[in-house]
């Protein structure tokens, strides 16, 4: 091989070996581009990581102070209508703002926002003339209370007064409440006698009615209503007179005696101090200046 040819074959060794080493530099170039960018993007997403995790924890915390700041918010007003009742200690009607608001008190003592409502409402429907209480909070921190109380129109076995809506309760006292009608309906269970049932109160409540609304006519009225264990209605007038039907046929007794009223018996009603009509075709009359308690028979002439 000669010079020339040698040289030339150097120069194709060379001119491989430099292109061979030029390329190598770039790609050298490119991967330390490459991997600077995936550190770059790697940081940039630890950062925006770390970023939000620290927005997060700030927003938790301030809800976290918020909610402790609402729960600290004191109770500010209350609003309480529907109670009748006076501030007068010796108040016997009604419930009145100051009985309500100790019942209130102990539970007041918590935030606006920590006030149980069926706590305030069970403590508030404590009370015995208290029927129902609606409770709702006001922005900002006012609770407005509602009492609907009872309205009695009657009284139930001597100690309990009987409401309108049908619900017999015990208050204070019902002294002050003897210019009502008094319905006694005697029962076996005591605790019945105490607490009963929606039918029993119907019964009584239809059975006066029955009675009260044709008195009326007579200028009469009915101040107590009476029945026994085994069913004998017994009725006090407003003249003060004892009518004795016992427990059979009582509305044609009733009638009866509606029937006597409007004939001779009418005129003599002030004199006579009870009428038992538990007679088949009669009644038998006790007179108020009578002495003995016997009483004499009216012969069935009377019902002509």
């Amino acid at each position: 091989m000669n010079f020339n040819t040698q040289m030339a074959v150097s120069a194709k060794r060379a001119a491989k070996r430099g292109v061979s080493r030029k390329g190598a530099t770039r790609l050298g170039n490119k991967g330390n581009k490459g991997n600077k960018a995936n550190r770059r993007n790697t940081w940039l997403v630890w950062f925006k990581r770390v970023a939000l995790m620290m927005t997060l924890s700030g927003m938790t915390f301030s809800i976290v102070v918020a909610v402790g700041q609402l729960r600290a918010v004191p109770v500010g007003e209350l609003i309480l209508t529907g109670y009748t009742g006076g501030d007068v200690s010796d108040q016997s009607i009604g419930a009145s703002k100051n009985e309500l608001l100790a019942l209130l008190e102990q539970e007041l003592d918590q935030g606006f926002w920590q006030v149980d409502l069926l706590q305030l409402k069970a403590s508030l429907e404590s009370h015995a003339w208290v029927r129902q209480a609606v409770i709702r909070r006001q922005w900002p921190n006012q609770l407005v209370i509602g009492i609907d109380e009872y309205v009695a129109v009657a009284r139930w076995n001597d100690s309990y007064l009987l409401s309108a809506t049908g619900d017999v309760f015990l208050p204070s006292q019902t002294a002050v409440f003897s210019h009502l009608p008094l319905l006694k309906v005697k029962l076996i269970d005591v605790e019945q006698q105490q607490s009963p049932t929606r039918e029993t109160i119907q019964q009584a409540v239809t059975w006066f009615n029955q009675f009260q609304k044709p008195l009326t006519d007579y200028g009469l009225s009915v101040v107590e209503q009476t029945q026994s264990l085994e069913g004998d209605f017994s009725l006090v007038l407003s003249n003060g007179l004892i009518l004795v039907l016992g427990a059979d046929q009582v509305v044609d007794r009733f009638d009866r005696f509606l029937t006597l009223l409007d004939g001779r018996l009418m005129s003599e009603l002030d004199d006579i101090k009870v009428v038992d009509l538990r007679y088949v075709n009669g009644l038998s009359v006790r007179w108020r200046d009578s002495i003995e308690l016997a009483q004499v028979e009216v012969t069935s002439s009377l019902l002509r």
